[in-house]
């Protein structure tokens, strides 16, 4: 039956690349963990350590896996179960482990390949009005954008276009003659039949009548002769307007040439200015007054006016503000610039945060939600989405705060994130919603759910699991049945035992009224029973006793019990200990050692003197310890420590030949360090006040500490089994 549970996993394995709860369903206990799957030690157990499939943004790629992986960035897994990550499909991205699902790029953005951690912003001539693009879009001909990670193109003026892909405005140029361009961001089209254009940057073309088989012209050809003061268009003769005049048989007309006028229409010729008059320019209509000329065809005033003044009517007059003047004519200010008094002579620039029309006299602030961050210029630029304008003539604008956003251009305000979504940083077009498991504490951050609750994705709060059920982990978006042998109240973060003497068969127990009392005369073990069967009539054995509230329990180190049933453990008395649980006596410190108090759980706790022997030099090979008195040595002993206390060491067995005294503070020697000892046969421990200080009056003996290592009260050895082998005044020993 498992080879064949086996052999089906591995069939919807190939099929696929995630493990579903079927397919664990199929697994018989010991079975390796499927990919995709995990347990405590890799290996299904029903009703135990079951497989349990990896989370959403999770994976497992191996067989037997003791927990999940999360998926790197660009990656995500949108359901429990998967053994490996999907990558994001080019357009969207994940820019940090462990999603369900991914995110589509903003419009201006685009991430062109599978897997993107990042969007990347269009390039000017580009634009992207859509979200969630693999690439961007071109500007078509006509139009053009200067500014990346636009979700729109900007339009040539009518008469100009540009070619596709334009990434500036300086690549919208005059449509030349015959063609022409006839509104805002279109092409330059030829000019069709019967018509022609013979000046660059034309929004139209004109009628040509005799002009039947030519798009594109740039004249129209016509043999028409016409009289005196008139001239062809477009197949008819037409009178030359005042100002200019015609030849017999001439194409086109000319303009009177400075010091003449022509003040009627269809003029043979124009004639000379009189006196105290002159013609400044070509094509006057009239001559200008002027008293300081004396001589006919004259073209220009002999007035001298100051600068900022020009002549006017025979007198000086100023340039009106928004103008200036240069060489005795008033120009108008450029765009950007501006001249607030009359008589100006030159023009300033708009500062920053603001702009200026073609002969303004002052220049305007620029509006909440845009910006010029340049000196002289003609207009102002819409604040990008993701930023906002907050006041009137600024020189940039301000990114949107972490917890807010703008998704539109040219805002004067950004929008505060609605609850359950956020933006974590600076300058967001939009925000994120809260993954499941977690909520808004704040419009820019997001905060796990604490154990005992759990949420859907965009959450503003998390809600309480419901009585019966828990979660033990932060961030969990569901909760759990409360196991069987527990109990769960609201907002539970980890199951509660039912208690000592009751059971509960079935999950999802509420409160300790779902446990049932076991029968009159039976107790439990322990808590959390899960059966009736559970409910027995308990008997504690020795080196255990019985607790009133938790049953039979072992006794600790230090501690014995040698009767049945007994109530409680009791102590090892002073010079005995117990270093493990359970015991039924206690053992007997060795002969020189002794304890300060009782329950002494370790031999270490017995005090007295320790010495150490290695069969190698420097306290290597075999070493040993020894504890009791007079102690002899069946090994080669190299090298020796006294540990505590003092020691007579003997070259021969039995305390005899050539001897020495060693003590703790002497520290590890090398037996040929010994003075005449060749080898350590035997040594006895001496029993003095090595290990303290004497009380007041009293003079030291032995070798002996300044202080006592504990602090502790002194052992009067009159008062141990030992108060005879004390040598005379030596009655006190201290660790």
């Amino acid at each position: 039956m498992r080879s064949l549970a086996l052999c089906l996993l591995l069939i919807l394995q190939a099929s696929g690349n995630r493990t579903s709860v079927d397919d664990i369903l199929d697994l018989a206990d010991g079975d390796d963990c499927p990919k995709g799957t995990w347990s405590v030690d890799g290996t299904h157990f029903e009703g135990g350590d079951e497989c349990e499939q990896c989370y959403e943004g999770e994976f497992a790629n191996m067989e037997g896996s003791v927990a999940c992986d999360m998926c790197p960035a660009g990656t995500y897994t949108p359901e429990m179960g998967y053994w490996e990550c999907l990558n994001c499909p080019a357009g969207e991205i994940t820019m940090e482990s462990g999603n369900y699902a991914c995110f589509p790029c903003g419009k201006g953005k685009h991430s062109p390949v599978e897997g993107g951690t990042v969007c990347e912003e269009c390039l000017p001539g580009h634009f992207q009005d859509e979200e969630g693009a693999a690439g961007c879009k071109v500007c078509s001909a006509g139009q053009y954008q200067d500014v990346a990670a636009s979700t729109d193109c900007k339009l040539c003026p009518a008469g100009t276009s540009s070619p596709a892909q334009s990434g500036a405005v300086t690549a919208c140029v005059n449509c030349p003659a015959g063609s022409y361009s006839p509104v805002d961001g279109s092409e330059c089209l030829l000019c069709p039949v019967l018509k022609y254009g013979d000046v660059a940057g034309a929004t139209a073309c004109k009628d040509c009548p005799s002009n039947s088989d030519k798009e594109g012209a740039t004249d129209c050809t016509n043999t028409l002769a016409c009289p005196e003061g008139q001239v062809p268009v477009d197949g008819v003769c037409e009178a030359c307007d005042a100002g200019s005049f015609a030849l017999l048989g001439a194409d086109s007309c000319t303009k009177c040439s400075k010091g003449y006028y022509s003040n009627i229409s269809g003029a043979a010729s124009c004639s000379i200015c009189p006196v105290k008059t002159y013609g400044a320019e070509e094509g006057m209509t009239a001559c200008l007054p002027c008293d300081g000329n004396d001589a006919e065809g004259m073209t220009e005033c002999k007035i001298v006016c100051p600068a900022g003044q020009i002549v006017k009517d025979g007198k000086c007059e100023a340039c009106a503000a928004g103008q200036y003047e240069i060489e005795g004519e008033c120009l108008l200010c450029a765009a950007g610039s501006f001249s607030d008094q009359a008589g100006s002579v030159s023009c300033d620039l708009c500062i920053a945060g603001h702009y200026s029309a073609e002969g303004a006299s002052q220049c305007l602030e620029c509006s909440a939600g845009q910006y010029q961050d340049k000196t002289g210029q003609a207009n102002c630029e819409d604040c990008a989405a993701g930023y906002y304008g907050p006041a009137a003539a600024a020189a940039s604008c301000v990114k949107c705060a972490a917890g807010f956003f703008n998704s539109q251009q040219g805002q004067a305000a950004c929008q505060e994130c609605p609850a359950g979504t956020i933006t974590e940083i600076e300058g967001q077009l939009s925000c994120q919603e809260c993954d499941a498991g977690s909520y808004s504490i704040s419009s820019s951050q997001c905060e796990l759910c604490p154990a005992g609750q759990f949420s859907d994705d965009k959450a503003a709060v998390c809600s309480l699991c419901a009585a019966g059920s828990y979660n033990s982990l932060q961030g969990s978006f569901t909760c759990v049945p409360a196991p069987a042998g527990h109990f769960c109240e609201e907002g539970s973060s980890k199951p509660k035992p039912c208690p000592r003497n009751t059971y509960n068969e079935l999950a999802g127990a509420a409160s300790a009224d779902d446990c049932k009392a076991c029968p009159e005369g039976e107790e439990t073990a322990q808590v959390a029973a899960t059966s009736i069967n559970q409910c027995k009539e308990m008997k504690c054995v020795v080196g255990w006793y019985r607790d009133p509230e938790k049953g039979c329990q072992i006794c600790p180190k230090g501690t014995f019990s040698n009767i049945a049933n007994a109530v409680a453990c009791r102590s090892c008395p002073r010079h005995q200990y117990n270093s493990v649980e359970g015991a039924v006596q206690c053992m007997q410190c060795p002969d020189t050692a002794f304890t300060w108090s009782e329950r002494t759980d370790s031999l270490d706790g017995c005090i007295g003197p320790v010495i150490e022997v290695c069969t190698g030099e420097d306290m290597t090979g075999n070493c040993y310890r020894y504890y009791d008195n007079e102690m002899l040595v069946n090994v080669t002993v190299k090298s020796v420590k006294v540990i505590s206390g003092e020691f007579d060491l003997f070259d021969l067995s039995n305390k005899r030949g050539y001897y020495t005294k060693l003590a703790e503070r002497h520290g590890a020697h090398n037996v040929n360090q010994l003075g005449r000892l060749s080898n350590v046969g035997s040594f006895v421990a001496l029993i003095n006040d090595v290990f303290c200080s004497l009380d007041q009056g009293w003079k030291y003996h032995g070798s002996i500490r300044k202080t006592s290592k504990s602090g502790k009260a002194c052992i009067n050895w009159k008062r141990t089994p030992l108060a005879g082998r004390a040598a005379p005044n030596h009655f006190c020993q201290n660790p």
